[in-house]
């Protein structure tokens, strides 16, 4: 289920008696109008959520916004008018038309545009901001792709779905659905560092959420830490031992509370 597209994957292997109900439901989400032999239908995304969604990822001047499932294009011609270069990917000809016309009636056409075409198969590369309405079995198929094509610092808003095991940044109520979901792209720091001074220490990172073992005496804040990676920067979960921190392109920067900072590179 999305804000404006038809996706072929089933939910779950969910009966489409099961699909049904959900819908009946979630009656204020709106009108459906799925494709013959798509199972997820074109849900119309209200408004204040649109709204709520690009103030969440902060979009603005710069950013490059894809949404994957586009439908109708009220995401990406909204991106547009607060100034990004926007992209929607959709599966529906008829919609891709009228999410053009509805761009050429507010004038944002040089900003947002809109191709037909496999939301899977599209180069996520070149995005600040990726935006997704799709039903749980997508946004997990769409997990590898997101964290292997968007670079560090990339913001992910979902509405109403998760991303499985990678937990939100944030997760805000939503006008008319589960809420709105956000993720931070974070940088790759898992495994072993070393410092100028011979100090070898070893990061073990899921998604976001870091920790780092066998600290380097240089920072003295004990024998080990936990914190999260926010893009490419580090942060501690706790008032205690804190630590923060950046990665510059090859080079790890740490410092703790009241000493030096720590650079390292990768062992």
């Amino acid at each position: 289920m999305k804000h404006g597209s038809s996706s072929p994957l089933t939910v779950l292997g969910a009966a489409l008696g099961a699909l049904l109900g959900l819908l009946l439901s979630l009656p204020a989400l709106g009108a459906t109008a799925g494709l013959p032999g798509q199972v997820a239908p074109f849900v119309v995304m209200d408004e204040r959520d649109v709204k709520a969604a690009l103030k969440l990822a902060k979009v603005g001047r710069g950013d490059r916004l894809i949404d994957l499932g586009s439908g109708d294009g009220r995401i990406v011609i909204a991106a547009a008018k607060r100034g990004a270069e926007a992209l929607g990917v959709e599966l529906d000809p008829s919609l891709v038309m009228k999410a053009r016309r509805a761009a050429e009636r507010a004038g944002v056409e040089q900003r947002a545009r809109f191709i037909e075409g496999d939301l899977f198969a599209q180069d996520l590369s070149t995005a600040t901001v990726v935006t997704l309405y799709l039903f749980p079995d997508a946004n997990l198929a769409l997990r590898p792709k997101l964290l292997r094509e968007l670079s560090p610092g990339t913001r992910i808003v979902s509405n109403s779905f998760d991303l499985g095991a990678w937990k939100p940044d944030a997760h805000i109520q939503a006008a008319s659905s589960g809420g709105l979901l956000l993720w931070i792209v974070p940088a790759p720091l898992g495994g072993a560092w070393c410092t100028a001074r011979g100090e070898r220490f070893q990061f073990e990172q899921t998604y976001h959420a870091v920790r780092l073992r066998k600290v380097p005496p240089s920072l003295g804040i004990g024998a080990s830490w936990e914190g999260r990676l926010r893009g490419s920067k580090l942060i501690s979960d706790g008032t205690e031992g804190r630590l923060s921190g950046r990665l510059e392109g090859a080079k790890l920067i740490l410092q703790a509370s009241g000493a030096a900072s720590v650079k390292a590179t990768r062992c």
